[in-house]
């Protein structure tokens, strides 16, 4: 049992104790029963405070998932953990740091959380107004009602499971699973509302960080493909599927168990679910370059069988995401897609029925957030170029 909930449960002995053993005429209990509660308020003002601090830090985004697990820890209790990342157009789950011994079953868990099982699921905490949710709760109580719980949390001892969309004004950019051992209380509602407080403020945080530091990306390869059987196990590969597999965050974790990169499960249930809507996702590669990882479902013999599709992201599918993750606003997003396509600042004064100072003005605001001193080098940081 995790101390922090070691702590809640000799403080709730304590209480039950004084209540039977103390005279009704001391007001004992009340006391002690307030006191925990203060306690307890405490400890997650502190918490809230000292997340906020943390999102706004300077640390790269592995650091940021490590320091705030621990700081819930302490303060929700519980042990094992999940904390993937999001694409926030496609909300396709990946790259995530994690202590569970699920292993190679993880692959199923997104094969069923992007399909039909929809308790507290993270796409769906993505959408809502409240970002947090717990297994409990979202299945009122019976959590073979998930099947996901079922067939891959129940045997790994897992109980209820606590999760809060990692998601600011500009879009969801990863997720908090907190997973208790079944033989621990359910989380309650002060803990989701904490989960709750603080996603925003990590959401920030993961969106700051979303492009690791790399060496210098690698010249663009050949796109690779690779096929998957109805239950999604590998069938064939073409011969440059491999080096895109090797580069996409956590593949290496994942190759360790048997599993591919986390992204392929996502992709492929929603291209088998959502045969129309195009399953794509974009991710940032640990060796510094986008990649497009797109899902088809084939038909005629053999039907079933689903394409994995793996790129380089050309630079008009990554302009959108990165004017999110640098925060410009519409005006300022207007503004980069009248300098792509070649206007000066008369051409841009007049596009926008706005000054010339104004235009500036605006171009100073875009420079501080994307870190350059020049249009050219704007231009260099998304990957674009004059009339692209």
């Amino acid at each position: 049992m995790h101390p922090a909930l070691r702590f809640k449960y000799t403080a709730q002995l304590c209480a039950t104790w004084a209540e039977a053993a103390i005279p009704k005429t001391w007001d004992f209990v009340p006391i002690v029963i307030c006191l925990v509660a203060m306690a307890a308020t405490r400890e997650r003002r502190r918490c809230r405070a000292k997340l906020e601090r943390l999102s706004g830090s300077s640390l790269d985004r592995d650091s940021v998932r490590l320091e705030a697990i621990a700081e819930l820890q302490r303060v929700i209790g519980f042990d094992r953990w999940c904390w993937p990342l999001a694409d926030p157009d496609t909300l396709v789950a990946s790259s995530g740091l994690a202590a569970h011994e699920l292993g190679p079953k993880i692959a199923r868990f997104l094969e069923l959380e992007y399909s039909e099982d929809a308790f507290a699921a993270k796409p769906l905490l993505a959408r809502r107004a409240n970002p947090a949710g717990s297994l409990r709760v979202e299945t009122g109580g019976d959590l073979a009602r998930s099947t996901r719980w079922d067939e891959v949390m129940r045997p790994a001892g897992i109980g209820d499971i606590a999760v809060v969309a990692c998601r600011d004004a500009l879009g969801c950019w990863g997720w908090v699973e907190a997973y208790r051992d079944r033989a621990d209380r359910s989380f309650d509602e002060d803990e989701l509302a904490l989960l709750a407080s603080v996603g925003s403020g990590l959401g920030s945080a993961l969106r700051r960080t979303i492009m690791q530091a790399s060496n210098g990306s690698p010249p663009p390869g050949p796109p690779g493909v690779i096929v998957l059987d109805r239950q999604l196990g590998l069938v064939s590969w073409s011969a440059s599927a491999h080096a895109w597999l090797d580069v996409l965050p956590g593949a290496k974790i994942a190759a360790a168990v048997g599993m591919l990169p986390t992204a392929v499960y996502p992709v492929a249930t929603l291209a088998r679910c959502l045969p129309d809507a195009g399953a794509h996702a974009l991710l940032w590669t640990v060796d510094g370059r986008w990649v497009t990882v797109e899902a088809t479902v084939l038909e005629g013999r053999g039907g079933g069988e689903i394409t994995v599709t793996l790129r380089s992201a050309a630079a008009r599918e990554t302009l959108g995401l990165l004017c999110r993750t640098y925060a410009l606003t519409p005006r300022e997003r207007e503004l980069v897609a009248a300098l792509i396509a070649g206007l000066d600042t008369r051409g841009l004064a007049e596009r926008l029925s706005i000054s010339r100072h104004t235009v500036q003005d605006h171009f100073k605001a875009i420079f501080g957030k994307v870190g350059v001193h020049s249009r050219r080098a704007l231009l260099t940081k998304l990957g674009m170029s004059v009339g692209s």
